[in-house]
């Protein structure tokens, strides 16, 4: 076996984009306000483009007739909320449409908003009501989904049931039929009927594996995976999960320390774990101020700071612009709330328009252990069969299992995955947030970015294809681990820039391509190694019998209590 390795120290890539075919035409998808839109008569053609006409107006009518337009629809039919009534799903080939209406109409046109959807998005009948279909299910805005683009991620897959989901937590409700006949393995549970033990373990188990499509409650991210359900606390919890058989663990609680003497013990025994390819992924907390200073930010909680937990911290949303929801405080100062991807849920909006959190050490836990962010509310399902009066909300907690729901996706396409290859993979495919306004005091401290589930499944599936592409671009990460060690043809960087304290282990079989825009630049602490390696083989992975692993206890470590 022969290996091609490059060890790159600091420089930069100007590669050449070459076209091997003619390419599609690019579409472009936007959201848009549109005010008064009755005079309209919208029409299909043969071709499947749309005519837009407005009756009263000749030059809004002329600017539409001189593009092609392929969607113009409500984009969320089922809302309740006034400012999404008058939104509409416009796509083209020209991005020229919307500056010219915009540009023309600006009070008409507001709100514009560019996406990216998948070509055949999934909405399941309990979607919520920001669903682009009738909904059947919880009457609340689903913007947790739309967020992490979860209706995508469906039209690659709905999960399979070889992979094995441990939710370890309070009751995980037995009889409600979004999970009535889902947990195939209750390891314990607790009956209660009232408060935060009835409904905590139901909502993250509804909102991570949840049943779809039964015109009730929310979707699950992962609804078509297997699951084990136990309590919550300790080590012992952990491990009799795995033992049990769990691939991805959830663990939506938080503690300053654990273990005590064998503290030490459970971060090698979860390294273990995470070598042969088990997950644990932990909600980071809210808010505790463990160091007993005064000050929350920047102190862990476990076992989410653990080396080798993927620690997952939440990020509220509702509000796109700052300008969507505005109101004066006490004194008469500008405030906002609720902006998609921000860690704080107020803001006082200042002159120059920058956002100030009003509270920066009230909300969910930030600190250097932060992996991922996830949107921290949605419906819980708990909250509501427990008599919650507002069954829509969240935490940290809520957060997590979001990303383990997204693992069991990704493994449901691709279970040959390493546990550092779907680490790698959420990471890239997050979106970036830690410099958006507002969120700017907590740089270092908001993970590698926000969870975007389609995006990381789509990489995830083309992993395992034989003629891909794994496509690295448009991101700029000053640290984390980044290993692929079976790409099946080509890894492409394009735009990318991984330096400082970052680390690179891309191994490919075909090809790896830096194009136009790619950096690479390690520090002393960091490294990049790209490799070609000719034997990788395409081959369907499948479950084994769990190893067993004895007590952590058991293990040899030089012991220090947290």
């Amino acid at each position: 076996m022969k290996y091609l390795v490059l060890i790159f120290t600091p420089f930069f890539f100007f590669g050449n984009v070459t076209a091997h075919s003619q390419e599609e035409v690019e579409h472009f998808y936007f959201h848009v306000n549109i005010a008064d839109t009755e005079a309209f008569i919208v029409k299909e053609k043969r071709d499947g483009t749309f005519t837009i006409k407005n009756k009263n107006d000749k030059n809004e009518t002329a600017i539409y007739e001189k593009y092609n337009i392929f969607q113009f629809k409500i984009a969320f039919p089922n809302t309740d909320r006034k400012l999404l009534k008058t939104v509409h799903t416009i796509e083209t080939d020209n991005v020229e449409l919307l500056s010219r209406l915009k540009n023309k109409f600006p009070n008409k046109y507001t709100r514009i908003d560019q996406f990216y959807p998948a070509k055949n998005p999934y909405y399941p009948n309990d979607y919520g009501t920001t669903s682009a279909v009738e909904n059947k299910g919880n009457k609340y805005p689903s913007y947790d989904l739309d967020l992490i683009q979860a209706a995508d991620a469906w039209s690659i897959t709905r999960g399979n049931k070889k992979v094995i989901v441990g939710i370890s937590d309070s009751k995980v409700d037995s009889l409600d039929p979004d999970l009535k006949g889902r947990v195939s393995n209750y390891l314990s549970y607790n009956n209660s009927k009232k408060g935060i033990s009835c409904s905590h373990g139901t909502n993250i188990a509804g909102t991570a594996i949840g049943r779809m499509d039964n015109a009730y409650g929310r979707p699950g991210i992962c609804s078509g995976c297997d699951v084990i359900a136990h309590s919550y606390g300790t080590m012992e919890k952990i491990e009799e999960l795995v033992a049990a058989g769990a691939k991805v663990i959830n663990t939506s609680w938080a503690m300053c320390k654990m273990g005590g003497n064998y503290s030490q013990n459970i971060n090698e025994r979860i390294k273990e774990y995470y070598d042969d390819g088990i997950i644990i992924v932990a909600g980071a907390g809210n808010g505790r101020d463990c160091n007993r200073d005064g000050i929350k930010i920047g102190d862990s909680l476990y076992p989410a700071s653990y080396d080798r937990v993927i620690s997952v911290t939440g990020t509220y949303l509702g509000n796109t612009f700052e300008t969507d929801e505005v109101f004066p405080d006490k004194e008469g100062r500008l405030m906002t709330k609720r902006m998609n991807d921000r860690r704080n849920g107020y803001f006082y909006i200042e002159e120059d328009g920058t956002l100030t959190p009003n509270d920066p050490e009230k909300g969910m836990q930030v600190n250097k252990a932060i992996d991922l962010l996830a949107p921290a509310e949605g419906y819980l399902l708990g909250a509501d069969i427990c008599g919650k009066e507002n069954p829509y909300g969240g935490a940290s907690s809520n957060a997590a299992p979001y990303v383990t729901g997204t693992i069991g996706l990704m493994w449901s396409v691709n279970y040959c995955l390493t546990a550092y290859e779907v680490e790698t993979i959420l990471k890239q495919t997050s979106d970036a947030i830690e410099h958006l306004n507002g969120n700017e005091i907590f740089v270092g401290m908001l993970g590698a970015g926000r969870l975007n589930t389609y995006r990381a499944v789509e990489m995830a599936n083309e992993l395992k294809n034989p003629f891909g592409n794994v496509t690295f671009k448009n991101r700029d990460f000053y640290r984390f681990e980044f290993t692929i060690s079976s790409a099946p043809n080509t890894i492409t960087l394009q735009n990318q820039t991984f330096r400082d304290d970052a680390t690179v282990d891309f191994k490919a079989k075909e090809s790896i391509v830096l194009k136009s825009g790619t950096r690479i630049a390690p520090n002393k602490r960091g490294f990049a190694k790209l490799s070609i390696d000719p034997t990788i083989e395409i081959k369907e992975c499948e479950p084994t019998p769990p190893k067993k692993y004895g007590s952590y206890k058991d293990l040899s470590t030089n012991n220090k209590p947290q």
